[in-house]
């Protein structure tokens, strides 16, 4: 896996939509530029800022590819892949990861959210073998996702497994 080594400023986006609710990918390029030119090297895509949950997975595909156009103003590009679906989710994971995204990020299931630290932990493990190459980052905003589980060390979960 490659290391996930950035430092400086990451923005979330927002996603470009028109009036009559298609995306509008052509401004990407432009918002690229202005965030570089504002000191960001970095974007967080369809996060809960930029509608990542309310857009379709060709949507989220679609403006995936947009900001991998824009490397030249944004080296790194966190995707954020998490859907309600989990077949939805690995398609969005395996897709980020044929981009080459510096970083693969998950909202958990919002439907059929964890109990626990140890449902979370085997839900982004489950996750991870779809994305081998790619850092994979868990999104805890517990304010959105009514996640809030015990924090436990991943050692800690691993060593209670083991002794099952």
């Amino acid at each position: 896996m490659k290391p996930f080594t950035f430092k400086g400023m990451m923005a979330p986006t927002c996603a470009p939509f028109r009036s009559d609710s298609s995306l509008n990918l052509d401004v990407i390029p432009a918002y690229a530029k202005w965030l570089n030119n504002n000191g960001v090297t970095a974007v967080w895509v369809n996060g809960t800022a930029g509608e990542g949950m309310s857009m379709t997975v060709s949507e989220r595909k679609a403006i995936a590819e947009a900001w991998m156009k824009c490397r030249d103003h944004i080296p790194t590009v966190i995707m954020q892949c998490g859907a309600g679906c989990f077949t939805d989710t690995l398609e969005l994971v395996r897709h980020a990861e044929s981009l080459n995204v510096e970083g693969i990020a998950l909202l958990p299931n919002l439907f059929d959210r964890p109990k626990s630290t140890e449902d979370l932990v085997d839900y982004m493990e489950e996750v991870s073998k779809a994305c081998p190459n790619t850092p994979l980052f868990y999104y805890h905003i517990p304010m959105k996702t009514a996640v809030n589980c015990e924090y436990k060390r991943p050692s800690q979960v691993f060593r209670q497994r083991e002794s099952l």
